[in-house]
């Protein structure tokens, strides 16, 4: 009996629970050690089940917990009591730019500066939810983010934090955009009524008086012809108020992108002869599924940018015997292949992209994406309204609008259009083919 009692405890720190000892040939006090020892077994072994049980079922609420956070748009980051990132999502990693697995085990301050604060807020204040917009810095572009950070308690006692951000940089851009465009089209109506009869007052001065005033007619006529020129730039800021108030709905047609760029370039360069126009385009011409009037307006406002630059940057450092230089091209993109080898993602296959590069100035090094907001410009004259107008029309083909320099010096500026597919659908989705197909599937449903 004792032998069997060594070879069973054996087996069993082997881990094999189901052994028994045989109790019937034992004496009285042996046979009672030797129930004593199968019950142990017996009470170890349903321990032993019960523990694996409520690990299975702990592993699957957590693959659950992971699966649902994976297909969580939002980020979410899971905090323990200290701050340490131990449970990030994909979405969290893709909106930072950053991998955040590679980061579980530091500090949430350490690992986004930006949240720190916000962080220590929560931390001292763990009885209530806190939230913040966020500025963060990603690949030399800055994206606000609505940030909240929630304390997770068990009996009353702080064990972890959730945060929960999401991306609002377009939403916010969206509504700065509409409450321009308000501004925009009550300025215009405030200042185009009087400006035809100031005009129209100025040139009868100008035409009636002039021989008749022998005291200084320079200075009459100076002033009439500056009166004369304001009112012409003022009327020419009201349009540009009223076309960025009022954009056309797209017209969208199967049309010569190639053809339309030649266009554009001519008429510059015809504005400014002193300026090589280099044009690099395909052998067979690119045919896009677009607006032409929008996409000529778009070409127009970032080539009339680029010769603005290209004469300002030289006029300001005086170099006589440069000539300023403007280069547009086109390219198609290609799956599986890097762009320029600059560590870019290649384009879609499909996707079309316009490059226009100049040797003026440049754009600022911080803050870059500022210069598509309504009224933000470089330039002593501008408007702020090219570049808005500009990336608003690239929206709504569905495309974007990128802002970079050139290695060289200058700037270089793309305009992506996505595969035509992608504007069809954009169309349909804000228009009236979008509002045909939903009327359409409620007749369905009802009938």
């Amino acid at each position: 009996p004792i032998s069997s009692l060594i070879a069973a405890s054996k087996s069993i720190s082997e881990g094999d629970l189901s052994v028994r000892v045989d109790t019937t040939e034992s004496p009285d006090e042996l046979s009672a050690l030797s129930r004593a020892f199968n019950s142990m077994t017996e009470q170890l072994k349903n321990t032993q089940e019960g523990l694996m049980d409520a690990n299975r079922q702990i592993d699957e609420r957590r693959r659950f917990t992971e699966t649902v956070l994976t297909g969580v748009s939002a980020g979410v980051i899971g905090l323990d009591a200290k701050g340490n990132i131990y449970l990030p999502n994909r979405s969290a990693s893709e909106l930072l730019a950053t991998d955040l697995d590679k980061l579980i085990g530091q500090t949430l301050g350490d690992a986004i500066p930006e949240m720190a604060s916000l962080l220590s807020k929560a931390m001292e204040r763990p009885g209530q939810s806190h939230q913040a917009e966020v500025k963060v810095n990603r690949d030399g572009q800055y994206h606000t983010l609505m940030v909240s950070i929630a304390a997770e308690r068990l009996e009353g006692k702080v064990i972890g934090y959730v945060v929960t951000f999401d991306d609002v940089t377009e939403l916010l851009s969206a509504q700065r955009k509409a409450a321009w465009s308000d501004v925009a089209r009550r300025i215009a109506h405030e200042i185009k009524n009087p400006l035809t009869p100031i005009q129209l007052s100025a040139e009868r001065l100008k035409r009636k008086y002039l021989d008749e005033i022998k005291s200084d007619p320079e200075t009459f006529l100076s002033c009439t012809d500056t009166i004369i020129r304001q009112v012409e730039d003022l009327h020419r800021m009201v349009d540009e108020f009223s076309s960025f108030a009022r954009m056309p709905q797209l017209s969208l047609s199967d049309e010569n992108l190639s053809e339309i760029c030649r266009q554009a370039i001519s008429l510059e360069h015809n504005r400014h002869p002193d300026i090589d126009y280099d044009v690099n385009l395909p052998d067979q011409d690119i045919r896009l599924y677009c607006d032409h009037r929008q996409v000529s307006r778009a070409l127009t406002n970032l080539l009339k940018n680029a010769a603005e630059a290209v004469t300002g940057h030289l006029e300001n450092t005086k170099k006589t015997t440069s000539k300023g230089r403007i280069h547009l091209s086109i390219t198609t993109g290609i799956k599986n292949e890097k762009e320029g080898g600059r560590g870019m993602a290649a384009m879609d296959e499909g996707t079309i992209s316009i490059l226009i590069k100049d040797n003026g100035s440049g754009l600022p090094g911080e803050n870059r994406e500022d210069l598509t907001e309504p009224y933000v410009t470089t330039r002593t004259k501008g408007t702020g309204l090219g570049l808005a107008i500009v990336k608003k029309i690239m929206e709504d083909h569905n495309g974007h609008l990128s802002l970079d320099n050139n290695p060289g010096g200058g700037a270089s500026v793309s305009l992506v259009f996505p595969p035509m597919e992608k504007i069809a659908d954009k169309k349909e989705n804000g228009g009236e083919v979008g509002a045909m197909k939903v009327a359409t599937s409620l007749l369905a449903q009802k009938s």
